[in-house]
């Protein structure tokens, strides 16, 4: 066996999936077809649940210092808008002032060049080989290992011939729309009928630091409602700007992407011309969406863009991809430390949870698409008055799992019912313990962790629940008041009162497993994950 895990695809969703399970105690390799790093932006967003396992990781300073992630909330309005084709601001929504559950930011600025090159430093500085120019041909699943068979990468050509070969316990395939994996593995693509429109991506940079004052939306991020050309404008990390613009049915791809064409757009639009900003990037993409019938097969595994595509209105595409990856790490780390447990039922409740959460922000995605792509006037103007009277649909939550999966929802026990209960993102807030004060997670730990308030959750337990909690789940347990964490902010006692419970137990992902009221029913909810895992 040359590793634990192969994970196939060097994009953020791989590397992080990589340094997760490294971080576990894993061995693992990254094969990576492309010979160099794509050195484009592409998404300009990171949400609050990806900059919390980045803390996990130790890179969330680092990312920070690099300017990978920047908290541009100081030169931004703390709204979004949609706008309508005059201006006229329809609805807003709070975009850098809103506060998160991961004690994070709701969201910063990324520049993914650069988030990239930190990531794949830190698996090099770590020990994880990134093994780049390697395309792979295909992947065997063997029963009780998995064999991926691979050539070098030859730009422009498709690779057939056998250079060598990996073998492992798991591969991951994170690589992509085109998934090479996802084909080996025979699971099945469901596109989405709904997502049809073409965007204009155009990247900028000032030529100075005072252009950008000098252009339409510098402190503000706005989606143009505008029937003539949809559009979206938004800031980018480091002084750049992103604009798209919806290329209409009659215009060709070579025609927008000349760049007398995109200056003429800039202009006219966004007063922003050649002599105030550099183009850094333009592409034509037409929007896609669908997701797999399953992201496990046997010993192989899917992650982010390889399991599902989504339209860029909701700014989810990486994000999803990595909330994947936290979700399949912990399921990994359990089936190779157990490998005579019942590993293949927690993969599939992977498989299950993450459809359950796609298929809200695919199909959000693309109603949403629908919404700000219509061109009749008329049909316009109806849109326009529906979204100024708040008839449009919210976003939806996706701090929530909602399909079934592994969680603790005993019938008439303890319930919490909607965006508090069992499966839902639980918080991390400021705590301190002896001399160490920060977020939860950074005190404690993560994992499998078990909270009680005023009392010692783990003094509710058996000698025997005690014993297998900490050799299956490998579990922690803190709990505030005397002899335990003090509560900084209130947050926690706040929570805890509000639901009158006893104990939660947080699983290593950060969704509640589970919720008890009375601490006679904490050794029940204990057991529940281990013979959930067990059995």
């Amino acid at each position: 066996m040359d590793c634990d895990v192969v994970v196939v695809g060097a994009g953020p969703v791989g590397l992080t999936l990589a340094l997760i399970l490294h971080q576990l105690g894993h061995k693992v390799q990254v094969l990576e077809r492309h010979v160099e790093h794509f050195k484009q932006p592409r998404a300009v967003g990171i949400y609050h649940q990806a900059l919390r396992l980045y803390k996990d990781l130790r890179l969330f300073d680092e990312m920070v210092k690099e300017k990978a992630f920047q908290d541009v909330s100081d030169f931004l309005s703390d709204t979004a808008e949609l706008v309508d084709e005059n201006g006229q601001v329809l609805a807003a929504f709070p975009f850098t002032s809103a506060t998160s559950r991961s004690g994070t930011a709701s969201s910063l600025a990324l520049h993914q060049p650069t988030y990239e090159r930190v990531l794949e430093q830190a698996c090099r500085d770590r020990g994880v080989p990134v093994r780049r120019g390697i395309e792979v041909i295909t992947v065997e699943d063997l029963g009780d290992s998995v064999k991926v068979l691979f050539g070098n990468a030859v730009k422009g050509k498709t690779v057939s011939e056998l250079s060598g070969t990996v073998q492992a316990k798991f591969v991951a395939g994170c690589d992509g729309a085109n998934s090479i994996v996802r084909r080996s593995a025979g699971v099945t693509f469901i596109p989405l009928e709904g997502a049809n429109s073409r965007w204009l991506v155009v990247d900028i940079i000032p030529k100075n630091p005072e252009a950008p004052f000098k252009w339409t939306d510098v402190r503000q991020a706005r989606q143009y409602l505008d029937y003539r050309r949809p559009r979206t404008s938004v800031p980018s990390p480091l002084n750049r700007r992103r604009w798209e613009f919806m290329v209409l049915p009659e215009e060709s791809p070579e025609a927008v992407v000349d760049d007398a064409f995109i200056w003429t757009l800039l202009g006219g639009y966004y007063g922003c011309t050649p002599s105030s900003a550099e183009i850094e990037r333009k592409t034509v993409y037409p929007l896609k969406g669908g997701w797999v019938d399953t992201f496990v097969k046997g010993r192989i595994a899917l992650a982010g863009d390889a399991s599902h595509l989504a339209p860029q209105f909701l700014g989810q595409g990486l994000n999803s991809g990595l909330r994947d990856a936290k979700s399949l790490s912990w399921r990994l780390d359990f089936a190779l430390k157990y490998p005579d447990e019942n590993w293949a039922k927690l993969l599939q409740d992977y498989s299950t949870e993450q459809l359950g959460v796609t298929k809200v922000f695919v199909t959000a995605a693309i109603e949403t698409e629908k919404l700000y792509t219509i061109t009749d006037p008329a049909e316009a103007r109806a849109r326009n008055e529906a979204v100024k009277a708040g008839r449009i649909p919210p976003p939806p939550n996706l701090e929530i799992l909602e399909s079934s999966g592994m969680f603790f929802k005993p019938e008439g026990l303890d319930p919490v019912p909607g965006e508090d209960g069992p499966g839902s993102l639980f918080m991390n807030a400021p705590v301190s313990k002896d001399d160490k004060q920060d977020l939860f997670d950074q005190v404690v730990g993560t994992g499998w962790v078990l909270i009680g308030v005023n009392h010692d959750p783990l003094a509710a337990l058996s000698m025997q629940t005690v014993a297998d909690y900490k050799q299956y789940l490998r579990g922690l347990a803190a709990h505030f008041g005397p002899g335990g964490l003090t509560d900084l902010s209130g947050s926690y006692q706040k929570w805890f009162s509000k639901h009158e419970a006893a104990a939660v137990l947080v699983r290593p992902d950060y969704y509640l497993f589970g919720i008890v009221k009375e601490r006679a029913n904490i050794d029940t909810m204990i057991k529940a994950a281990i013979d959930h895992i067990r059995t």
